[in-house]
């Protein structure tokens, strides 16, 4: 499933043949990366794994993992120089849409405490803070979790 978005931005399905641009977005967004291998698989498993492109360049990804109820979105990130146009509000804008026609009921996700951008926007977004998760990245940071109840 494609969408163009004011003739520049095209949101799809990931791939394997996208994993070098993935794991460099990765690596160039978090302290702690997730390995290769675990974007491997959650691109062959049944989850959501969708790219932001600009022409064929991935400049963003979203990966989230479908509930019974419910949707865990597992790892949102936008390259440097793409942050701040509107391209995560995009990707997150298909999730509700998926959300809405697969009956889920909310949407959960961890944020590091120090990542204040990512907290601003799911604020934004209308995302509440449910919890605090001590350590939860490596025993370093502690994890906000929030929630966004789907009506």
């Amino acid at each position: 499933m494609e969408k163009m978005v004011n003739g520049k931005i095209i949101v799809r399905d990931l791939s394997l043949s996208h994993l070098e641009e993935v794991t460099a977005i990765e690596e160039r967004s978090f302290p702690n990366p997730w390995p290769a291998y675990w974007f491997i698989s959650t691109i062959r498993a049944d989850v959501l794994t969708w790219g932001a492109f600009s022409g064929r360049k991935l400049i963003g990804y979203l990966i989230a993992i479908p509930g019974k109820d419910m949707i865990h979105l597992a790892n949102i990130a936008i390259d440097n120089p793409y942050r701040r146009q509107g391209i995560a509000r995009l990707l997150m804008k298909r999730l509700y849409v998926y959300a809405r026609r697969h009956h889920q009921s909310r949407i959960t996700l961890e944020v590091r405490r120090s990542n204040r951008s990512a907290i601003a926007l799911y604020e934004r977004e209308g995302f509440a803070q449910v919890a605090v998760e001590q350590g939860y990245y490596r025993g370093e940071e502690d994890a906000l979790i929030f929630n966004l109840e789907l009506r």
